[in-house]
């Protein structure tokens, strides 16, 4: 087994100082620091989950004699539904389990990320559930001193972490069919990043956005159109963006007759945006999302989506989580898909 005095001659320092790096505290120059962590990574020492930071931290979290675990989660953003929903999810699985959990939010921020897991992770956390999408596997590992490691949808080959994914392919390549099945034939796609990208290329990225593109060219090509020909309408995820893309593409949006958006919040924006133009949902556009978020039922019209199980998602983390907590083994990573259906209602 290796200890930390095994690091400390690997990196030419002593055991102390290999407990201030792991630790997080920074007190020690970086140059050092650097040599530690990689020595650390080379021998696949793994910082005991029971340390004295987080002993600490459960004294100070015991509740009528019940003492928690502590886990850190690390997640893009907290003020849109998707994400906001599984955090509450998340944490509530967490303490169910005996663990409180620490919530930090990324901004999809690649120094967001690694302050997050060097400062709040290895002072106080167990373990990590991460929904990276700037940082390598080898990085994550290296940062957070090889501590159990949950990652939330990043399906990167190379990942040697276990990983939660949504359904993002097999769900965005039915939700085309579903349309398609419907009797629409001009789909669109709402959910490109940006201006200046080609939507239509697919083929080497892994992150959510560029899965459930492939899903939906799958889908495509499988019903015999052009992927090159199907409109892709280039927005951030979020509603006022969604909004604001309909109107500055709203010749292509007219165009079509069915708008497939890549999050239930686009949607939402979606169907604010076709209202500033004078078409109605659906007699005018159908309208899709994907992630089947609570207040999709609620809206008028109500978002027909691709529900994904939430708390599915949710429970499958902090359990994957608490098994390499509890047990340190190396045996072979796990990758799970969430479940899902199409929840129709009157959007589409």
């Amino acid at each position: 087994m290796v200890t930390m005095k095994d690091v400390g001659r690997e990196a030419g320092v002593s055991a102390m100082t290999v407990s201030n790096v792991l630790r997080g505290n920074d007190n020690v120059a970086p140059e050092t620091a650097k040599r530690v962590r990689e020595a650390a990574d080379r021998l696949h020492y793994r910082l005991n989950t029971t340390s004295l930071s987080a002993r600490s931290l459960r004294v100070s979290t015991s509740r009528r004699g019940r003492t928690f675990g502590t886990i850190g989660l690390a997640i893009f953003e907290l003020d849109r539904p998707y994400p906001s929903q599984l955090a509450s999810l998340i944490s509530q699985a967490a303490e169910k389990r005996g663990y409180q959990t620490v919530v930090q939010e990324t901004r999809i921020n690649a120094e967001n990320e690694r302050s997050i897991i060097e400062r709040v992770s290895n002072q106080f956390c167990d373990g990590l559930i991460f929904s990276s999408s700037r940082l390598s596997a080898a990085e994550i590992e290296q940062l957070s001193n090889h501590r159990p490691t949950v990652l939330l949808d990043d399906d990167r080959p190379q990942h040697d972490i276990d990983t939660i994914l949504t359904p993002s392919e097999i769900g965005a390549q039915q939700a085309i069919e579903y349309l398609w099945a419907s009797g629409k034939r001009h789909i669109g796609i709402v959910g490109g990043l940006g201006e200046g990208s080609d939507e239509h290329e697919t083929a080497d990225s892994y992150d959510t956005r560029h899965r459930r593109l492939m899903g939906c060219r799958k889908a495509f090509e499988e019903l015999g159109v052009d992927w090159w020909e199907v409109p892709i309408i280039p927005t951030l995820w979020n509603d006022v963006e969604a909004r604001e893309a309909v109107n500055r593409y709203a010749d292509v949006v007219r165009s079509c007759d069915a708008l497939f958006c890549m999050t239930d919040t686009t949607a939402f924006g979606v169907i604010r945006g076709l209202k500033d133009l004078g078409l109605s949902v659906p007699e005018d556009i159908a309208v899709m999302g994907f992630d089947g978020i609570e207040m999709s039922a609620t809206m008028v019209p109500s978002l027909t989506t691709v529900a994904v199980d939430i708390p599915m998602v949710a429970q499958k983390a902090v359990d994957m989580l608490i098994e390499r907590i509890d047990d340190e083994s190396d045996r072979e990573r796990q990758r799970i898909v969430a479940d899902f259906h199409i929840e129709r209602r009157e959007s589409a």
